[in-house]
């Protein structure tokens, strides 16, 4: 009998150290385990989103920076979150002088005085636009996330110096777990400051945004304010010439050589001038008013004309602006944050502090926590989360299947994915119409330029040597002086409208061409 239960005892043995011996090669080939190449094309969908690994930790790190590098980060993260080459940079010392003097209303106004150039309104808008202000406090507002993430390892080092050795005498002595049952790793607590980190790249691409939406407008403001007075000075001095065609025609009908009729055609298309101006006039205190709106000035501040400058007229090449807006336009940008963000929210969840498959055997260590800090003998704690494999496979598949807020978020991720897809599609649609606008402003401004106002010119000195002459009719004459007004309206139209289109252009790109 002895026999018998020495020999299922022994053989109870070898099936324990099989199954102990089995259960160690899983776990190593579970640790060990990369997926197949053929798994990279699932993380195709997410482009976008995620940067080269190789890029985002250094050299030796694999998948997940290691805590101690983590908080390093996070000290420098207020002044590196979005740290992209701006939309717009003004040129330091102007921005220097511009930005003391325009602190307050009275400074402003007064820069704005004697008039302003597109740069001047520029530094402007990046000083005192609220709109920029606003988001430039909702960044401030993310950041302060990451003292919360950076203060769990204070919280740790006090938890195991007052309280790791405790025994309570009665009750189970819950001072005898180990620490890492009670607190994360510090690799999942650098996975949260990942988190906090894309929430700020989020927010610091919304103040991008803001800034770049504002110095659009009042580029555009510009180009269209110094439109409307070249085109009340047009008016105004076409004015003047049809007012002396009045005085002839009204003294070549006293002296019987020309019918009444023409005195009042004459006599209307002064009239309409007249009321144009009055138009132009008050066109130009609403640009002002939107000016003042943009700086943020009362709106019974008096600004000076805009000094007169020249659109940049060259074109750049298409080809080169469909790869520089899918890098630099904001929204993408904040996009690709928001589902980086999701990304590391899911891998959190997925990161389990307690194995959900074990045999229970780490459990519980026989090793206290006894040193923390520099003073540690050994590390703690692990620096690495291990929660994936790569291509987007969780270490533990099984964990989370049946949660719902898995799940629902795993399909919100697939959405915000396929949403930055749209928008990347609809980038390069909004390049190619904003760019066909700049190749035709600049086309048809060349046009008038170069030929429509010479001959336009032409037109009206022979009509008014043959008017004088008695070899034109008065309806000729009134025509070509029409024609003259309208080419020269058009061709100041046309000057601002490449200035507009390149505004809008480099709105579109999301970076100042």
């Amino acid at each position: 009998m002895k026999t018998i239960f020495g020999t299922v005892l022994l053989m109870l043995l070898f099936m324990v150290g099989g199954c102990a011996g089995g259960y160690s090669k899983m776990a190593s080939e579970v640790d060990a385990y990369r997926p197949p190449p053929y798994f990279k094309s699932l993380s195709d969908a997410a482009k976008f989103s995620e940067p080269d690994p190789a890029k985002r930790y250094p050299a030796g790190h694999q998948g997940r920076m290691p805590a101690a590098e983590m908080r390093e980060e996070w000290r420098h993260a207020p002044s590196t979150a979005g740290a992209v080459p701006p939309f717009y940079r003004p040129e330091p010392d102007r921005f220097r002088k511009l930005s003391a003097a325009a602190v307050s209303d009275a400074g402003a106004a007064e820069t704005l005085r004697d008039g302003y150039t597109l740069e001047t309104l520029e530094i402007l808008t990046l000083v005192r636009n609220p709109g920029i202000d606003a988001a430039r406090r909702r960044v401030a507002a993310e950041r302060t996330a990451f003292s919360q993430v950076a203060d769990l390892d204070a919280v740790l080092e006090q938890y195991t110096a007052f309280t790791e050795g405790l025994m309570t005498g009665v009750g189970p002595m819950k001072g005898k777990d180990s620490v890492r049952m009670k607190f994360p790793f510090p690799g999942v607590t650098a996975l949260k400051g990942e988190v906090v980190r894309q929430s700020v790249t989020a927010a610091a691409e919304s103040l991008e945004t803001t800034r770049r939406d504002a110095l659009s407008r009042v580029r555009k403001t510009y180009w269209n304010l110094l439109y409307v007075r070249k085109a009340r000075n047009i008016t105004s001095e076409t004015l003047a010439l049809f007012q002396r065609l009045e005085s002839v025609a009204q003294t070549r009908y006293k002296a019987g050589n020309t019918s009444f009729q023409d005195v009042i055609k004459v006599t209307i298309e002064s009239r309409i001038l007249e009321e144009d101006l009055v138009t132009l006039t008050e066109r130009t205190r609403n640009l002002e008013s939107k000016l003042l709106d943009i700086l943020d000035l009362p709106p019974e501040t008096i600004i000076g004309p805009p000094a007169d400058q020249a659109p940049n007229r060259n074109l750049p090449a298409l080809d080169r602006l469909y790869p520089l807006a899918r890098e630099r336009r904001q929204e993408l940008r904040r996009l690709r944050a928001r589902v980086g963000k999701m990304v590391r929210m899911l891998e959190l969840a997925e990161t389990m502090i307690l194995p959900p498959y074990s045999l229970g055997l780490s459990d519980y260590d026989d090793e206290a926590v006894l040193q923390v800090g520099s003073a540690a003998v050994k590390p703690t704690f692990s620096d690495r989360t291990t929660a994936a494999v790569g291509a987007g496979l969780p270490k533990s598949p099984w964990f989370g299947t049946n949660d719902a807020w898995l799940a629902g978020t795993r399909r919100s991720l697939a959405a915000l994915r396929a949403d930055l897809r749209e928008a990347a599609a609809a980038t390069d649609s909004r390049v190619r119409n904003a760019w066909f606008a700049l190749d035709r402003a600049i086309r048809e401004e060349a046009l008038y330029r170069e030929t429509v106002v010479d001959l336009s010119k032409s037109a009206l000195d022979v009509s008014t040597r043959g008017y004088e002459s008695g070899t034109v009719s008065f309806a000729d004459v009134i025509g070509s002086y029409t024609n003259w007004l309208t080419v020269g309206l058009a061709l100041a139209r046309k000057v601002s409208d490449v200035g507009v289109a390149r505004a809008e252009l480099a709105q579109a790109v999301g970076a100042s061409l």
